[in-house]
């Protein structure tokens, strides 16, 4: 093919260029003048003292602040999601109600907390991943939201079943001809309430002693079950941390080091938590 064809190729193959696309490109000053105008923006809606914070309203200002990579200001406004005065409606001159922070409605989701995480960790500001753990999974809030919705139906079946069970002891007993029917009726109910209590048991201590999602940090031995449970997901979060903050590979943990480090190892101590627990490390079990 000659020099004169692929000449014409090329003027006949035109390439629409960004300004022929319509496409806008801002220079890295003009990138972060937008996001610091958009970050105050929703700064100034959530904390408003005549707007209430709703749970989609907080979402939204999180997920604005993860992509923006500005998450400093997500340990304050969660503070404000559980504790700010929401304003009376029709009341003139405007009055305020101070809510109770620490009520389940309060609690931040285990969603918005992981996106909040997610950009503390992309700003690798190891201070401000501390702040949004303690304000979001480690409030009393969250853990009684927690223990209405997930401990609620099985403590509930665990009241029930005695009244279940005996009642089931006492129709089972009138097709018994060889005992008399009050002692079938204990027998029964007591072998079958305990069978029920110790495999409920069994599965109370499978349930809180699992440990396969546990990457780097573990819980202390002679850490309550029942605390184990309930801050599950405060555990979940921190080991994320040491995750992003460790090396990747397995082969070389253990080897980390500085000043970073020796902090989250202290912080996560006083949690009644271990960090790279050594008989649980590769090769040393």
């Amino acid at each position: 093919m000659s020099a004169s064809t692929l000449l014409s190729l090329e003027e006949n193959c035109h390439v629409p260029r960004a300004r022929d696309r319509g496409d806008v490109f801002l220079s890295v000053p003009a990138k972060n003048a937008a996001a610091r105008a958009i970050s105050s923006a929703a700064y100034g809606i959530v904390t408003d003292p005549r707007i209430y914070i709703t749970p989609k309203l907080l979402s939204a200002y999180v997920n604005i602040h993860s992509l923006l990579n500005r998450p400093q200001s997500l340990p304050e406004v969660f503070q404000l999601y559980a504790s700010k005065p929401f304003p009376k409606p029709k009341t003139s001159p405007l009055q305020f109600t101070t809510p109770n922070p620490n009520k389940p409605t309060a609690h931040i989701p285990i969603s918005v907390a992981d996106t909040a995480l997610s950009a503390a960790i992309r700003t690798k500001d190891l201070s401000l991943c501390f702040d949004i753990i303690n304000h979001s999974v480690c409030t009393r809030a969250f853990q009684y939201h927690k223990l209405l919705r997930r401990a609620f139906i099985p403590i509930s079946g665990a009241v029930l079943a005695p009244f279940a069970i005996y009642k089931l002891a006492l129709e089972l007993s009138g097709h018994l001809s060889n005992m008399d029917a009050a002692v079938a009726t204990d027998v029964l109910f007591a072998g079958i309430l305990a069978y029920v209590g110790f495999t409920a048991t069994i599965g109370v201590v499978a349930v809180t002693t699992s440990n396969d999602q546990m990457d780097r940090v573990t819980w202390a031995s002679g850490t309550p079950l029942r605390e184990r449970w309930m801050r599950e997901d405060e555990r979940m979060l921190i080991d994320r941390v040491a995750g992003a903050w460790g090396f990747p590979q397995r082969s070389k943990r253990g080897e980390e080091e500085g000043a970073d480090w020796e902090a989250l190892r202290e912080w996560i101590g006083m949690r009644a938590m271990i960090l790279d627990r050594t008989e649980l490390m590769d090769g040393m079990e």
